[in-house]
């Protein structure tokens, strides 16, 4: 069992952390943060017919029917609110919105109107328009010293500069959003098993909800554990898996620290901490001492 075992973590669980994860998560905490300074919330906003009538420059050259109109209003929003921002901050929620708006208009590109054959218009101007402005906003912020405009080159266009300035942004805690710190471990795990650690308690510490944690962090910190030998670090998270992952009972647990005669009452102890700070949003490794595993 303990070579299965052993065998999972290095394997199927690693990779499951460290595949790609869907892009736009985590933008609405950056959005609202950078609303409340541009005066989006407002309760007496205007809506999109009211930009669009009084700005409509904002709106003419996306498409105008029915489909893809939630991800309409989020660019023209964007647009309208930072037609004089000094600050490159918008243009990533712009470039995520703009690459979802693609998405939905080639999409909505091929389905047939037989009765009204001017939709195909519209929607093509739509795809050309995303296509264009991903191609600006992308040339435009290409040397941006914004660490989510970084992360965005470095995963789009694989720009090493991009990801070297979005790394010292994260080893610096400049990046507060914790799944793109699991993606920068997904990098640094290749050549830096500490570095990866100590990224990933950094992710854990961003969490202000336990239910939204990635199990396969735990995972994968359990494997790294078994990979340098350090069969306390395994047990441990192994251990807190097991209180998010349903799927799993304490059987390989066990047998990992009787194989290699683990100070248990010791660990589960520290796994109860863990927990407990997980799920009230205090997660700290320097307070749990989790160096000293």
């Amino acid at each position: 069992m303990l070579i299965s075992f052993k065998t999972s973590m290095k394997t199927t669980v690693t990779e499951s952390l460290f595949s790609k994860f869907p892009t736009k998560v985590g933008m609405a905490t950056l959005w609202l943060s950078v609303t409340s300074l541009t005066g989006c919330g407002d309760l007496f906003e205007p809506t999109i017919s009211e930009i669009c009538e009084s700005h409509s420059e904002i709106c003419t050259d996306l498409s105008l029917d029915a489909r893809c109109r939630a991800e309409r209003a989020e660019i023209i929003r964007l647009r309208y609110y930072n037609q004089d921002s000094k600050d490159e901050a918008y243009k990533y929620p712009l470039l995520l919105n703009f690459e979802e708006y693609l998405v939905c208009v080639e999409e909505a590109q091929h389905i047939e109107h037989v009765k009204r054959k001017g939709k195909e218009a519209t929607r093509l101007k739509g795809v050309i328009t995303a296509q264009r402005e991903i191609k600006r906003l992308s040339r435009e912020t290409k040397d941006s010293l914004d660490p989510y405009l970084s992360y965005y080159h470095w995963t789009r266009y694989n720009d090493k500069d991009a990801f070297h300035r979005f790394e010292r942004y994260a080893a610096s805690n400049r990046v507060s959003d914790p799944k793109l710190l699991v993606e920068l471990a997904s990098v640094q795990i290749k050549t830096d098993q500490e570095r990866t650690i100590s990224t990933l308690y950094r992710a854990l510490s961003l969490y202000t909800d336990s239910d939204d944690i990635d199990v396969s962090i735990f995972y994968s910190l359990a494997s790294m554990g078994m990979d340098k030998d350090n069969f306390r670090l395994a047990y441990v998270w192994y251990g807190v898996a097991e209180h998010y992952d349903e799927r799993l009972n304490e059987t390989q647990r066990m047998q990992l620290g009787q194989k290699y005669a683990l100070p248990v009452e010791i660990l589960d102890n520290i796994i109860d901490e863990i927990v407990s700070s997980l799920d009230s949003a205090t997660f700290d490794a320097t307070s749990l001492k989790l160096n000293k595993l």
